[in-house]
């Protein structure tokens, strides 16, 4: 089952115009990720950790505004996984309505502490819930 993490919207989360800041955005995204780890990562220990994700590349679809006093529901899922990389899926809906606002695929490398890429460590993959194979969307393995 997929995790779901709640924010609240503030006026200090908008931008001039008092839609929902993109960059908000990209740190209510990186936090719900991090929710998906929960009791899973001794944050202590973990720049002596033998692999590190990094993020490659992130996609996001704006689909709908975002205002103050709403909440929106983040859902966070594996898409893919790789040898060396992996693909998380997210999308943000209001509370209530359930009404779409974005959707975000970010792709992650494993690397070492030399920042070589090494492979996915299983741990990692296992600990996290894949997302629902809705049609549009593969899961890949390799």
């Amino acid at each position: 089952m997929l995790k779901e993490v709640v924010f609240h919207i503030y006026p200090t989360d908008c931008d001039m115009l008092g839609h929902l800041n993109h960059a908000t955005m990209l740190n209510f995204l990186e936090r719900a990720r991090w929710a998906l780890l929960g009791d899973q990562v001794d944050l202590t220990s973990w720049n002596r950790a033998d692999a590190f994700p990094v993020v490659r590349h992130v996609d996001i679809a704006y689909i709908a505004q975002s205002l103050p006093g709403e909440d929106l529901a983040i859902r966070s899922g594996l898409l893919a996984v790789k040898n060396t990389s992996y693909i998380v899926k997210q999308d943000v809906r209001k509370v209530g309505s359930g009404t779409l606002v974005a959707e975000a695929r970010i792709v992650f490398v494993a690397v070492n502490q030399q920042g070589q890429k090494v492979p996915v460590p299983a741990a990692w993959t296992d600990a996290h819930a894949y997302w629902p194979n809705d049609g549009e969307d593969e899961q890949v393995s390799t």
